[in-house]
């Protein structure tokens, strides 16, 4: 797909609401580790529907149409018929899960899934029935899978499945990850500030590359998991290699080094207006992400007027920052200083 016709993750969460809400089921695809499955389980969590994720890869037909089963008719006659699985599908008749208003089927790895599978899912996604039962009307379904250009185990969709779904593609945009994953979940400053001043290293993926991994939201979100609160040493690399790759692994533990010859919180808040400001670019991107990271409503007029030195791309990142983090300070007189010259910036 051209690369105009690509969504951001906030582009795909909206098309997918609005998918959602028209009765269809969106299929959702990217590179590996985008996030996809994070965005389903925040529309679950949104419109307060319990979510089902079923990986589709994993699937026999039989999953989809149910087990047969012998019973006896009203005449007396032997029959067989199909039974869903229970606690994949959801039926007509079935009480809401306790607490939500009703459920979020996800079929994960859909084009990785054999042709029969595929076909068997047709009446699922179309139809929305399983052997000859109908879903519950509280049902939702989402589908998702990765790209076939990038080497990743899948198989062209037919193309009478191709027509049961509405396709979106969604591209990586650092900005979108920083505002809301990196800033909102509270990710070390450390992965902050090196991804800030190195935005392509946040994905790196190539379908040819030939490293045991590679660099993408999923893999940093593993490095948060295992640094957050911890020392980067040398060592570390020996860790991160496995996780970001060898040569990126090295850049971010030297980067981490440079922690040790911050600015401090305590010097800035001292001294705002003579504090001296890093001459290096890395000490820049390390500088504001540790005044971000330690900025409160008692010190955040003196340490504002310490971001405003910076050039205008620092200091946006600063404000933004606050405005995620601790969005009460949005009112402080500081802040509607702040707007003056940032707002549109900020209101972003």
């Amino acid at each position: 797909m051209l690369e105009s016709f690509q969504c951001t993750p906030r582009q795909v969460r909206g098309f997918m609401r609005d998918i959602l809400f028209a009765g269809l089921v969106p299929f959702v695809q990217s590179s590996p580790g985008m996030g996809k499955s994070a965005i389903t389980k925040s529309i679950a969590d949104e419109l307060n529907l319990k979510l089902i994720d079923h990986r589709l890869s994993t699937s026999a037909p039989e999953d989809l149409s149910g087990l047969p089963e012998f019973y006896t008719n009203e005449q007396g006659e032997r029959r067989a018929r199909f039974v869903p699985f229970g606690d994949l599908f959801p039926l007509e008749g079935d009480p809401l899960p306790a607490g939500k208003d009703g459920w979020l089927l996800f079929l994960d790895e859909m084009n990785s899934a054999s042709k029969p599978v595929q076909a068997a899912s047709y009446k699922l996604i179309l139809d929305k029935m399983t052997g000859q039962r109908h879903l519950h009307s509280n049902v939702a379904m989402v589908a998702a899978g990765n790209l076939s250009t990038d080497r990743a185990i899948t198989t062209n969709l037919s193309t009478a499945m191709q027509s049961r779904v509405v396709h979106l593609e969604m591209r990586v945009s650092f900005d979108e990850w920083l505002m809301d994953v990196a800033l909102k979940e509270g990710y070390d400053s450390r992965i902050v500030a090196f991804l800030s001043q190195f935005p392509s290293k946040l994905m790196d993926f190539k379908p040819d590359h030939n490293d045991k991994t590679f660099c993408c939201p999923r893999t940093w979100e593993f490095v948060e998991r295992m640094i957050n609160g911890k020392p980067v040493t040398d060592a570390s690399s020996l860790l991160l290699a496995g996780t970001i790759t060898q040569g990126v692994a090295v850049d971010f533990v030297q980067f981490c080094q440079i922690y040790a010859n911050l600015i401090t919180i305590d010097r800035i808040v001292a001294d705002p207006e003579n504090c001296p400001l890093p001459n290096e670019q890395s000490m820049r991107w390390a500088t504001i992400t540790h005044m971000m990271e330690k900025v409160t409503e008692q010190n955040f007029e003196k340490v504002s007027q310490y971001a405003d030195r910076f050039t205008m791309d620092f200091r946006i990142l600063f404000y933004r920052s606050v405005l995620i983090r601790q969005p009460k300070l949005r009112s402080h007189s500081a802040f509607i200083n702040a707007l003056a010259s940032l707002g549109r910036y900020l209101a972003g």
